[in-house]
C-alpha cells in the first residue's frame, strides 16, 4: 500500500485449488487463475452502488477491468492432486464397479 497515493498491489499469491479429479488441468488451471483475478480487482472496487440502490459498474467504461499488471510478479497456483471426493455418489458407484 503506497501510504501517500492510496494504491495498493498485491506481491504473492498462493492457491490450492481441489478440482476433484480434473479431466484438464491446463482448463482446470486457466479458470483457477482468472477467477482469483477477478475476485483480486473486485475486492479493490469502490463506489458499486449509490446512494438510491442503483448499481454504478454496469459497463466496462464504469469499472476498471483487470489488466495483465494487476497479476502479482509472484503467482502460485497449483491443482491439489489427492482431489477425490469419496462422498460423491457417481464416483462411488465407479469405484465399486471397476473393483467387481
Amino acid at each position: 500500500m503506497d501510504t501517500l497515493t492510496g494504491e495498493n498491489r498485491l506481491l504473492r499469491v498462493d492457491i490450492l485449488h481441489d478440482v476433484g479429479k480434473s479431466l484438464n488441468p491446463a482448463i482446470d488451471m486457466g479458470q483457477i487463475e482468472a477467477a482469483s483475478s477477478k475476485a483480486w480487482a473486485g475486492s479493490r472496487r469502490k463506489n458499486v452502488w449509490n446512494d438510491k440502490g442503483k448499481l454504478m459498474t454496469h459497463a466496462p467504461s464504469t469499472y476498471k477491468i483487470p489488466v495483465a499488471s494487476d497479476v502479482p510478479a509472484e503467482f502460485n497456483a497449483r491443482i491439489y492432486e489427492s482431489g477425490i471426493n469419496a462422498e460423491d455418489p457417481f464416483f462411488a458407484r465407479r469405484q465399486s464397479a471397476s473393483r467387481r
